[in-house]
């Protein structure tokens, strides 16, 4: 996720905080502390820590709302009854490739540039030409009547 760093980094100064709060606490055990400095310093450094938060979180909260929103309409379209048009077939496929390509696996899908489309189009057509069976003729083919005219009429067949 690419917040998880920003939260991580507020978790760490949160935790700094802590633990500077829990260094003034022992501190106050010392003899011929001055209490006063001490809570105006566990004061200052809760002051901060509260201030850090909600500014971070005023600035997250915005980012948060919009992706929400984001994932919210992506959540509904997929379970909607609706069939997926042929550009949302298209985009949800390159998504899922590109996440496979993130995680360094092969890809499934091969997407074809325009040019390379064209040429491929013109292979297929000539690959389908080339399967689609031949009518036969309903003609009854002669049956040779000797040996010599046998083998050259089988001879003819292997060379056609």
């Amino acid at each position: 996720m690419q917040k998880a760093h920003l939260y991580e980094a507020l978790y760490l100064v949160n935790h700094g905080i802590d633990e500077a709060v829990r260094g003034v606490q022992r501190l106050k055990k010392a003899p011929h502390a001055f209490r006063e400095v001490y809570y105006k310093s566990v004061a200052g450094l809760e002051r901060r820590r509260a201030l850090i938060n909600g500014q971070f979180m005023h600035e997250m909260s915005g980012e948060e709302e919009d992706n929400a929103a984001f994932f919210e309409e992506e959540f509904n379209r997929w379970l909607s009854d609706d069939p997926l048009d042929n550009e949302e077939i298209y985009n949800l496929v390159h998504f899922l490739e590109d996440q496979r390509k993130k995680m360094g696996e092969p890809p499934l899908v091969q997407f074809l540039k325009p040019k390379k489309q064209e040429k491929e189009k013109v292979v297929l057509k000539q690959a389908l030409k080339d399967t689609t069976p031949k009518p036969r003729s309903r003609l009854r083919k002669p049956k040779p009547r000797n040996k010599v005219a046998q083998s050259r009429a089988a001879w003819d067949a292997r060379a056609a």
